[in-house]
C-alpha cells in the first residue's frame, strides 16, 4: 500500500504530494504557478482545474463516458459493453463468451484480457485482482481530482481486433483548450513497449515520453483528420485533455479521456522535450483563443 493512501487529502496535500512526486521523477522542482514545461502545465491543471470538473469526473468513469457519448449523439465511438459489475459475485454469476477485457471504471491502467470457456472467463486469482480493484481509491493514490468519488465498478467489453487480427494501437490526442497539438502512439505494450509522438501534421517529433522512441515514422493513418476533428469536439471546454482513440477498420472507437497524463511526472527523452512540448501546448492554447476571438468578432 502506497504512503499517499494514508496521508490527508485536499487541495494543499494533493498538490504538495504531486509536486514532490514530480520532483523525484523529473529531477527538477516543477512550478505549476508559472508553468513552462509540459509537466508543469499538467500540474497547473491540478492546482486550478480549467473546465467543468464534474463533467471531467463523469467522462473519466469508463461506464459513464459511454452514456455521455450517447447524449452527444456520438454512439459510433462507443466500444460495446458486456456488463458492468458492482462486486465479484456478480462477475462470477455472469456467463461470458469469446475474448473479453475487464477494466475498473474508477481506476487507471488495470486490465485483464481473457478467453471465456464454458461461459467462465475468470480464475480465482482474477477474482482476487478484482477485489483489489474494488477496494482501491485511485484518487488517493494519484491525487487526480477527476477520480475523486467515482463509483467502484468493473466493466467488461469484447476485445477489439484490427485488420491484422491484433489488438489495435491506441492513438492519444493531446488537446489544449480544445485544440490538438500532439499525438502519442504506443507500440508493443505487452512485449517491448516503445512510444512515438507526432505533431498534428503527422511529423515525428524528436523526443518521447517515458519510453524509447523508434526512429522510423509510421505511415499517416487514414482516420487522422476525422480523429483530430473528433478530439476537438470532445476536449472542448477543458484547459487540457487527452482523448484516446482506437483506429478500427470500420471507424474510430473512444478508448478513454484523461486530464493528467503520467500524473504530471512523465520523463522526456531527451529532457528538452518537456519544454518543447510545453511550448506546443501554449501555441495550441493561443491558437484556440485567437480562433474564439475571431468567431466573437464575426458574431
Amino acid at each position: 500500500m502506497k504512503l499517499q493512501n494514508f496521508l490527508p487529502t485536499g487541495h494543499f496535500w494533493d498538490n504538495a504530494l504531486s509536486i514532490l512526486n514530480a520532483r523525484k521523477r523529473l529531477g527538477y522542482f516543477p512550478n505549476p504557478r508559472n508553468p513552462r514545461s509540459f509537466n508543469e502545465h499538467i500540474l497547473a491543471q491540478k492546482w486550478d482545474f480549467r473546465g467543468d470538473l464534474s463533467l471531467a469526473q463523469r467522462v473519466t468513469d469508463k461506464a459513464e463516458v459511454k452514456i455521455w457519448l450517447s447524449e452527444m449523439s456520438m454512439e459510433h465511438l462507443i466500444v460495446p459493453t458486456l456488463g458492468v459489475f458492482e462486486n465479484t459475485w456478480e462477475i462470477q454469476a455472469f456467463h461470458f463468451s469469446g475474448e473479453i477485457i475487464a477494466k475498473s471504471t474508477h481506476g487507471s491502467g488495470e486490465a485483464l484480457i481473457r478467453a471465456a470457456q464454458d461461459g467462465r472467463a475468470f480464475s480465482l486469482e482474477d477474482l482476487e485482482t478484482f477485489r483489489s480493484w474494488f477496494s482501491e481509491d485511485y484518487y488517493k493514490r494519484s491525487r487526480e481530482p477527476n477520480y475523486k468519488g467515482l463509483r467502484k465498478r468493473v466493466i467488461v467489453e469484447p476485445v477489439l481486433r484490427d485488420e491484422t487480427g491484433n489488438v489495435p494501437k491506441d492513438f492519444k490526442f493531446f488537446c489544449a483548450d480544445g485544440e490538438p497539438f500532439a499525438i502519442q502512439v504506443d507500440h508493443g505494450r505487452h512485449t517491448h513497449h516503445t512510444r512515438q509522438l507526432y505533431d498534428t501534421s503527422w511529423q515525428l517529433l524528436p523526443y518521447s515520453m517515458c519510453y524509447e522512441r523508434p526512429p522510423t515514422p509510421m505511415a499517416k493513418p487514414v482516420l487522422l483528420e476525422e480523429a483530430l476533428a473528433t478530439a476537438r469536439q470532445l476536449s472542448k471546454g477543458f484547459g487540457f485533455a487527452r482523448v484516446d482513440f482506437y483506429f478500427m477498420p470500420k471507424g474510430l472507437k473512444l478508448g478513454e479521456m484523461t486530464f493528467f497524463p503520467e500524473n504530471g511526472a512523465g520523463r522526456f527523452m531527451p529532457r528538452e522535450g518537456d519544454m518543447q512540448m510545453g511550448r506546443q501546448l501554449m501555441e495550441a492554447r493561443n491558437s484556440s483563443r485567437s480562433q474564439l476571438g475571431l468567431r466573437e468578432q464575426g458574431a
